[in-house]
């Protein structure tokens, strides 16, 4: 039936757990996730072996393999439209329409449903000692858009309408991804810490890249999250209860990256080739577990910019839960970066200096529309400060 299928260990950050989309215009990225995934049409087959012996002196305490299916027809991310105060990277005002033979985007190439454009994935769950771990395969489709150039245009100073080089004229386009992945969770009893790995390989992701002629490029991809939890007594606020501490850094290599430098700035992709972001969540619990204050902080490595996020949550009733909150953002805003407004698409007649190739990037730019991918969804929301008040009655 409808469900969300949850895959990974880990907060906040979508390593291994891409199966369901994800709508990102109710809160942006401050909602939890299970509150925020989309529930699609899957099959979930699950064959549980439990204590298993694989091979001689090899024996698993648990081990389990399971097929997901998502058979519904596709569905992306919802980043929200212009103007809405949740827009995630201020997206939605990117992506406007546009007639055709115009610059812009024109048309988005919805994956029709067909057995060919489902997705499918495997995962091969165990338990040994105080090591419990996952393998995952995916086959999917990106649930974020990917602009493509190279289509048809009318020229803005013959009337021509043909394909030119670096023409900031789009398609949106869902590719096919492939990820291979793997997680941990280690129980570490001397520090009575549970430790947790979750690493993840995916090919054929693509990004703007204002070297290439199409503007975008593909590039595989490494993603991993490394994070520990521990309980903490403090005293002085709680003597018979412990705050839990959990800490992660997520961190994203985006490997067949290109940029370079052009006469008045940086060309290329414009996303980060390595970036990290790091959180802290300190969360505590008093009345028997019903009123539970924590605060979360997370800071964007690349893009210098942080976001603090307290909130109190008050279990009303079994049924009535109270949560109140707030986001505060501090740090770096948007960034510059080479947009292709000096891409020379009809030379002659838009150079930018003399003796400029055609379809070849100045490197001018500014903070719209491509510096928003190194700015990141903290970054560009550092004018955004929120007060929340979220009420849930489970009948």
């Amino acid at each position: 039936g409808k469900q969300q299928v949850i895959w990974g260990r880990t907060d906040l950050f979508r390593v291994l757990d891409v199966i369901n989309p994800v709508d990102y215009s109710r809160n942006n990225i401050y909602d939890e996730l299970e509150d925020i995934r989309i529930p699609m049409w899957i099959l979930r087959t699950d064959y549980r072996m439990g204590p298993t012996e694989v091979f001689d002196g090899l024996a698993f305490d648990d081990l389990n393999f399971q097929l997901v299916w998502n058979f519904d027809k596709f569905r992306p991310h919802d980043i929200g439209q212009c103007g809405q105060p949740n827009v995630i990277l201020d997206a939605g005002c990117l992506f406007g329409d546009f007639g055709p033979g115009q610059i812009g985007i024109r048309e988005a190439h919805m994956p029709s449903w067909s057995l060919a454009n489902t997705q499918v994935g495997l995962k091969m769950e165990g338990v040994y000692g105080d090591l419990g771990f996952s393998l995952n395969a995916l086959t999917y489709r990106s649930q974020l858009p990917s602009l493509r150039g190279g289509i048809p245009a009318q020229n803005g100073f013959t009337g021509e309408t043909g394909i030119w080089p670096s023409l900031i004229a789009f398609d949106i386009h869902f590719p096919r991804v492939n990820l291979f992945g793997g997680s941990l969770d280690y129980y570490a009893q001397s520090v009575d810490t549970v430790l947790r790995l979750e690493a993840a390989y995916t090919t054929g992701e693509e990004f703007a890249n204002t070297l290439e002629e199409d503007l975008y490029s593909e590039s595989d991809v490494v993603r991993y999250v490394v994070g520990a939890d521990k309980n903490i007594f403090i005293p002085f606020l709680n003597e018979h209860q412990a705050f839990l501490f959990s800490g992660q850094v997520f961190g994203q290599h985006i490997l067949d990256h290109e940029r370079e430098q052009r006469r008045f700035g940086e060309a290329g992709i414009p996303d980060w080739k390595e970036n990290w972001t790091g959180t802290l969540l300190i969360k505590g619990f008093y009345m028997n577990g019903r009123l539970s204050p924590q605060i979360i902080t997370a800071h964007d490595f690349r893009a210098g910019a942080t976001a603090i996020a307290p909130s109190v949550e008050w279990l009303v009733s079994d049924n009535f839960r109270v949560t109140a909150g707030a986001n505060i953002k501090v740090g770096t805003g948007a960034r510059k970066f080479d947009d292709c407004r000096s891409c020379n698409p009809w030379d002659p007649f838009t150079d930018t200096y003399p003796g400029q190739p055609a379809g070849e990037s100045a490197g001018l730019g500014g903070y719209e529309p491509l510096g928003r991918f190194q700015s990141g969804p903290i970054g560009m929301a550092q004018e955004e400060d929120e007060l929340q008040l979220t009420m849930r009655y489970s009948f």
